[in-house]
């Protein structure tokens, strides 16, 4: 039996390039319409958020479960 579609690396390959080229082309049009440097400010911390998912669904083979199990965890820490 093959394991689920989520934890087959060519899924997370595409998933991860389609997110990434969606996210990138949607900041470049906002970028390209904002002269606001505060906007443009939180619009680049909020990429290199998006890059660090990005990165760690692919690099590290992280699967939702685990994102789920990752931040229970955060949330148990900060009671």
């Amino acid at each position: 039996m093959s394991p689920p579609i989520e934890v087959r690396w060519l899924f997370r390959r595409i998933y991860t390039y389609a997110a990434t080229l969606l996210n990138s082309a949607g900041v470049m049009a906002i970028v390209w319409r904002i002269d606001d440097p505060a906007a443009l400010k939180w619009i680049g911390l909020a990429l290199i958020g998006a890059n660090v998912v990005m990165a760690t669904l692919y690099l590290s083979g992280a699967t939702v479960t685990d994102w789920a199990k990752l931040a229970a965890a955060a949330r148990r820490g900060t009671d």
